[in-house]
């Protein structure tokens, strides 16, 4: 495995590099990043790793889906992927107004004087 990162050439039209993207700021992934041209757009494509030497799918996104591009190595994407697949991303479960525990404090306690869970407003003194 490399375990030099990759760099992009600033002269460099088409991207053909080990990256870690981040999209829109929210979703992260990291794989082999490289540029595909679909009719007149150019599409950023990354196939993302599975395992030691495989690819478990590719994603194309549009350019102004990118928030950032880090250029990094395969050793570290893999490593990355594989961290993500053990990681439990599925909802807190929900539990029933009845089953919740109850709250610490006595009612009414806790709030200011002109504090109204009922509108939102709450008045702190700084």
């Amino acid at each position: 495995m490399d375990f030099e990162a990759t760099t992009i050439p600033i002269q460099e039209e088409n991207i053909d590099a080990w990256a870690f993207l981040e999209i829109m700021g929210h979703t992260t992934c990291a794989g082999r990043l490289t540029t595909r041209k679909i009719g007149t757009e150019v599409m950023l494509q990354i196939d993302i790793t599975k395992g030691e030497t495989g690819f478990s799918h590719s994603v194309l996104y549009g350019p102004k889906a990118i928030f950032s591009i880090s250029p990094t190595t395969e050793a570290w994407c893999r490593k990355y992927n594989m961290a993500r697949e053990k990681y439990d991303r599925s909802p807190l479960p929900y539990i029933p107004e009845g089953r919740q525990l109850a709250s610490p404090l006595p009612e009414g306690e806790g709030q200011g004087e002109g504090d109204d869970p009922e509108d939102g407003h709450f008045d702190r003194e700084m």
